[in-house]
């Protein structure tokens, strides 16, 4: 990800708001370039790979130059010698030319790295890369993608800049309509805490607004913010609206971002089914059936100080709703966890499918429990479906 130091951003001082920047097709060309330096640098020092790079970009607005760079060296791969070898050969150098101190004949240097490293380059600058091969500027390029091109890197850069406004953002909130699932686990590996409020058209409000944020501002809460936005632009139907403080005491500026701005990462899209099982069941029934509509993770509970996104909202015509959960195969302490949250959850239309071996353990659930062998069959579930109808 880009640094404090490398972000731009545009500030409207007539609303208060402020916005991350963007490239635009234009640009493409000169992307192309810098990407071509990369294909053909592999072997050479990262600080003269940087340079050509930075020489390639010469017709980009100044300020995007570095984050671009950046971002081409967080796609390369380098290699330098790692642990202690290369300091500890280093302080054998100084060692041997201390023993002939004063060394003041240039000759002799070559004699006393050799003794150490088995080579001396003819060049002083390849000396001091060899000495310092473990500094950041001596790694060596060994490779950069192949399939990597210019509208690659105006995707990340447009994201990366995105993200890097939000590492001062101090309170966040996310409207969604659907994929909440998604969010609600990528909120989670980022770390972040969160409210979730639902809203009059069916969707869910998360407010990210952590003790972290709230009572100092702190850039690692920032940057766990940046983490999440990667995620949340996989998903769909969704608007962020971020309070970002550039410098302490400032009054709070207004970042807003949808998914209509068509940010983009390379991290994976969520699947549109967890497993086979989610798949074959919503293939069978279809889009509806028998007044019943399926839709595919309509709605959040609350299980105690955790949430369930429930895997189906089935809707009937005459206003009735009936959550599905399905529990699928997998490892003894998985299955109790899920079985204690389902145990946590309050409220009367969810049905839970489990697997048959699992019946009498399930069975002890306050809820409708729907057992199957190796699918869910439709004979099974619709039955069920309509007993709700009847309550």
């Amino acid at each position: 990800m880009l640094s404090k130091a490398q972000r731009v951003y545009h500030w409207d001082r007539r609303d208060n708001s402020i916005s991350s920047d963007r490239l635009a097709g234009a640009d493409l060309p000169h992307l192309g370039r810098a990407i071509a330096v990369y294909r053909a640098s592999r072997g050479e020092r990262l600080g003269r790979v940087r340079d050509a790079a930075r020489a390639a970009l010469e017709g980009l607005r100044p300020d995007r130059v570095e984050a671009v760079v950046e971002l081409l060296d967080d796609v390369a791969t380098y290699e330098w010698p790692r642990g202690r070898a290369q300091a500890m050969r280093r302080v054998a150098v100084f060692t041997g030319a201390a023993a002939r101190h004063p060394l003041l004949d240039p000759a002799a240097a070559p004699d006393v790295l050799a003794a150490v490293f088995d080579a001396a380059p003819a060049e002083l600058a390849e000396r001091v890369a060899l000495l310092y091969a473990d500094y950041p500027e001596f790694h060596r390029l060994r490779d950069f993608p192949a399939d990597y091109r210019p509208e690659h890197l105006h995707a990340d850069y447009d994201l990366g800049q995105a993200q890097a406004l939000l590492y001062s953002a101090t309170r966040v909130v996310v409207e969604a309509r659907s994929d909440f699932k998604h969010i609600v686990q990528y909120a989670r590996l980022a770390r972040l805490l969160m409210r979730i409020e639902p809203r009059p058209d069916g969707g869910y409000r998360f407010v990210f607004d952590g003790p972290n944020s709230v009572l100092r501002q702190t850039h690692a809460y920032g940057v766990d913010f940046a983490r999440f936005l990667a995620a949340l632009v996989q998903a769909h139907e969704w608007r962020l609206t971020a309070e970002v403080v550039l410098r302490r005491g400032w009054t709070p500026l207004r970042v807003v971002l949808t998914a209509a701005d068509g940010l983009s990462s390379r991290v994976p899209a969520p699947a549109l089914f967890d497993s086979t099982l989610e798949a074959a069941l919503a293939a069978k029934f279809g889009e509806a059936r028998e007044g019943w509509h399926l839709r595919r993770e309509g709605a959040i509970l609350a299980a105690g100080d955790q949430v369930l996104v429930p895997d189906f909202v089935f809707a009937h015509a005459d206003g009735t709703r009936v959550l599905l959960e399905i529990v699928g195969y997998w490892t003894p302490e998985y299955l109790q966890a899920k079985l204690a949250k389902l145990a946590r959850v309050r409220i009367p239309n969810l049905l839970v499918a489990v697997p048959r071996r699992l019946a009498l353990e399930a069975g002890a659930l306050p809820r409708e429990v729907l057992p199957f062998k190796t699918r869910i069959l439709l004979r099974d579930l619709l039955p069920r479906l309509e007993a709700f109808r009847r309550r």
